[in-house]
Order: C-alpha cells, then structure tokens, then sequence
C-alpha cells in the first residue's frame, strides 16, 4: 500500500469514526424521544409482551372512538374518574381534560402540574412535551376532540418518563466520555501505524546514510515494503552494494597493482642480471677465447631477446587492460586458419623431437569473425605454455577443432605433466607460474595465458583448461561462428 493511500486512509478513519459515533447517538436521542414509546417496546420487547401492548393500543383506539361518538361523557366526573383508573392500570398513565381553557378533570397526583405548559388545542408534536411535577418528570401526549356545543376538547395522557429521563442524563456523558476515548483510540492507533510504517523506515535509512559517510558499508539496508519509502530503501541498498563492490574493486586494483609492480620489478631483474653478468664476463677478461665470447655473446643477445618479449607482453598487457588495443575484426575461416598455424608449427618445431597432430571435424562451418594476428597470438601462448611444461624428451601437442550452431571448439591436449586441482583455476592469472620458483629455466613473463584470455574475450568467447596431476593437460577455447547475435 503506497503512503498516499495509507494517509488518504488514515485521515478518512479520523473523520468518519466520530461521525458515525455522533449519527449512532443522535439516532439513540431520537428513539428515545420518540413521541409513541409504545411502537419502540413492540420492536424491542420479546413476544410475550406483544398481546399486553396490543391491549393498549386498542385501547386508546377505542378512546378516540369515544370522543368522536360520545364527547358528552368527557364532561362526566365519574366517568373521567373510572376511565383514569383504568388507563392507570392498563398503560400506567394520567388522565387529565381540558374543555377550552378550563381544566374539568385533574388527578391528585398531577394537582402541581403547570397548566400553563399543557400543549394548546390542535398542536401536533412530533416529541412529547416533558414536565417536571414534584421532583418527578412525565411526558404528555394529548387527545384532540369537540364537544356537543361545539367547545374545544382535549385529553391529555401523562405517563411518568423518569426512567427515560434518568436514563438520558446517564447515558449522554457515558455517551460523551466513550466519542472522547473513541476519538483518542482512533488517532493513537493511526499515529503508531503511521509511525510504524513511516517513520520508523526513515530513521532506519537516517541510520544507514549516517553509516555510509562513517564509511561502514558491510551492514545491509533493510526493506519493511514496497511503498515509496520501500522503494527509496531498495535504491539505497542498491547503491550501498554497488559503493562496497565499487571500493573493493579499488582495493584489489591498488594491490594488484603493487603485486605488477612487484613482479615486473623480479621477472626483468633476472635478465638484466644475466646481461650484467656475462658483460663483465668479458670486460675481465673471462672470455678468453673465441668459443667462449661467441656462448658469452649469444647468452646476452638470447637474454635481451627475452627482455624485449617481456616488456612487449607486458605492454599488450597494460593496453588490454586498459581497453585500448585495437582489434582489426574480419570474417576467418578458422579450419582453414589452424591449418596453416599447425603446418607452420611443425616448421619451427622441426628437429625438436615434438610430434604436431590435427584433427578437424570434416562436417560444420568454422567461419568466425576474429582478429587474424590476434587469435595467431592467443595459440602461439598456449603452445609455448605448453611446450615450456612438457617434461618428456618426446613431446606431443594435438589440436581439435568441431563446431555446432553457435560456436567453433579449439582444443589443445599435451603430454605435460598436468596440473593439481588447485592451480587450475588459477593459469589465467596475471603472472601465475605453475611452478611458483622464480628465476627458473623455464623463462617468461606469466602473462601467457592471461593475454590470450583477455583476447578470447574480446571475440566474446571462453577460455578454459582440463587437467589432472600427471596426466597431461588440455586447453580450449570457443568463437562465435559469423552472423550469431
């Protein structure tokens, strides 16, 4: 539920409960007040009654009947006098009669009435006039009637109203006291509601912003509900995730970079070492013969070369990093590439007891869009990776190539020693050895394998190894075959 609808609801509850309280008691003073009681008793009262109050009713029918047929008998003192007696003991009221301005019959018990506040001749009420006589209050309903010489007539009916009236004046302040305690219920309910609802989730992300500037992001921000205020939440917690994710980015781009720095500073020192070495080497005259400066010789120009491969890669490295190597993509026919990669191979590998092996699914397009000198250098690092593990005196290195709808499959299988479970997630890694001894025979820069994934993914492919420990390892990677979104 939005807080528009919550507030809407909330003022709209402030307002109708007291005005359904105010109609429910006006409605009880007017039943109460009503000028035939009786009617009230035959709804309320239990069926038993219904023959009593029948009675009097047909009673008082009768009475009418009287006055229109006989209004000569309401001149008659014992006639008056018996026909009290029986309204008093068949409603439990008063009679008294007036014959124009003159009352002709009044009751002992009603001698203080005021005269003077008995309704005058052809008045309708729609309330019964209430008096009060000798501390006791009676309502009065009248009867309206002409006698034979043409003299106005009337005959009052007096009941005793104290129950009601003691009931009114008892039941207005309760009545009073229940709208005010109403009325605070109402409010106090909706105030905590609202608070509730409201205000309590805006303190909650007053405490969180205070804990971002304090730069604590690990709490998470908690969401009541879908409301405005829960979608302010959400966004707040979105940005808290993203600030954390975003800063602990920072942190291992800046430790990263310590370790580049770290690592570059170790792999180029081992050459130049070398380099200062042998150079000494002759400047004292340790090369002494020809055979020796042309090993001294060969070793610096060997070790230059390997210095030189190891700032290029590294230079690849920083402008992949940095997105702005320039990829040249065109449409290849990657069988027909590999092919001449592997016949290429087994040129430069010739004599070097390595044994090269193609195999290439005969059905299936392996047309992809790549980069040509690229994709040549993603191979290149996977076979020299390869080559510089292999073990054996006789190597070996298989290429596979398949295809489906989607993507073309390039495998790579040697037979290395493998690699342990533990480090095969980790040879896609910048500067990641296998061999974690520094300064070994094998060379390099570390940055092999995590070249040609940077590359893979730029075609929008995946690159992925297979291993056991001593089982030989396997590479492979897949491209998008041309026209696939």
């Amino acid at each position: 539920m939005s807080i528009k609808l919550r507030l809407v609801i909330s003022n709209l509850a402030m307002i109708l409960v007291p005005i359904i309280f105010v109609c429910l008691s006006a409605v009880l003073v007017a039943l109460l007040f009503k000028t035939d009681v009786k009617e009230l008793r035959a709804i309320y009262l239990p069926p038993e009654h219904y023959k009593k109050i029948s009675e009097q009713n047909q009673f008082f029918i009768d009475l009418r009947k009287e006055t229109m047929k006989n209004p000569e008998l309401f001149t008659d003192p014992s006639y008056l006098k018996d026909l009290d007696s029986r309204l008093t003991q068949t409603a439990d009221t008063s009679l008294i009669v007036r014959r124009g301005k003159q009352i002709i019959y009044l009751p002992e018990k009603l001698k203080d009435l005021n005269k003077k506040e008995l309704p005058p001749f052809g008045l309708f009420r729609e309330i019964e006039p209430v008096e009060q006589v000798n501390h006791q209050f009676v309502s009065i309903k009248k009867l309206d009637f002409y006698y034979p010489d043409g003299s106005e007539g009337s005959l009052f009916f007096v009941k005793d109203a104290s129950g009601v009236t003691k009931f009114v004046r008892t039941f207005f302040p309760i009545l009073f006291t229940l709208l005010i305690l109403v009325l605070i219920g109402t409010n106090g309910l909706l105030t905590y509601y609202v608070s509730k609802s409201i205000i309590r989730p805006i303190r909650g992300l007053q405490k969180a912003a205070q804990r971002m500037k304090e730069g604590d992001l690990s709490i998470p921000i908690p969401v009541y509900s879908k409301d405005e205020i829960g979608q302010l939440a959400l966004g707040v917690e979105e940005m808290r995730v993203r600030l954390k994710e975003s800063i602990e980015t920072q942190l291992a781009y800046e430790e990263n970079r310590k370790e580049l720095i770290a690592n570059i500073s170790h792999d180029l020192r081992t050459p130049i070492t070398t380099i200062k070495g042998y150079m000494e080497g002759i400047r004292d005259g340790v090369a002494n013969s020809p055979e020796k400066m042309d090993r001294y010789m060969q070793t610096i120009l060997s070790k230059a070369n390997e210095l030189d491969r190891m700032i290029e890669e590294l230079f690849l490295y920083s402008k992949l990093d940095l997105q702005r190597l320039l990829f040249h993509f065109e449409k290849i026919h990657f069988d027909h590439y590999l092919k001449d990669f592997v016949e290429e191979l087994r040129f430069d590998v010739e004599g070097k007891r390595v044994d090269i092996n193609l195999n290439i699914e005969k059905s299936g397009d392996y047309l992809v869009i790549g980069d040509r000198e690229n994709l040549k250098r993603v191979i290149t690092n996977i076979v020299d990776n390869s080559l510089k593990y292999i073990d054996k005196p006789d190597k070996v290195l298989s290429f596979h190539l398949t295809t489906n709808d989607s993507y073309v499959l390039f495998k790579m299988i040697d037979n290395g020693p493998g690699i342990t479970k533990e480090s095969l997630s980790l040879i896609f890694d910048r500067f990641y050895r296998a061999d974690s001894a520094r300064g070994t025979d094998k060379g390099g820069s570390g940055l092999g394998l995590s070249i040609a994934k940077r590359i893979i993914e730029e075609h929008q492919g995946s690159i992925w190894a297979e291993s056991q420990d001593g089982q030989g390892t396997t590479i492979l990677f897949t491209l998008k075959k041309a026209g696939v979104e």
